[in-house]
């Protein structure tokens, strides 16, 4: 199964922010460069203020997400919403 780019687009601002709550929770912050040591991220910013080239990064692992599930034995079937929705 291939996701359609509106799908991609909606998972990717889904795994962004929560990688964002995940880093914020390890007691990141945001800084306008990334400095490791200090813990601070220059991606610590919503989805939509990234530069394409982070919103790209982001979209690459929401489209590998299905290849990811078969490895581990798992089907996506979508939702009776979904279907719906034709997304």
């Amino acid at each position: 199964m291939n996701f359609t780019p509106e799908v991609i687009e909606k998972l990717a601002e889904a795994a962004h922010e929560i990688w964002k709550e995940a880093k914020f929770r390890d007691g990141w912050s945001y800084a306008t460069i990334t400095n490791k040591e200090k813990k601070e991220h220059s991606c610590l910013i919503p989805y939509k203020e990234l530069n394409e080239a982070d919103e790209q990064s982001d979209r690459d692992l929401a489209a590998g997400i299905p290849a990811i599930l078969e490895k581990a034995g798992y089907e996506i079937i979508p939702s009776k919403k979904a279907k719906e929705s034709k997304i």
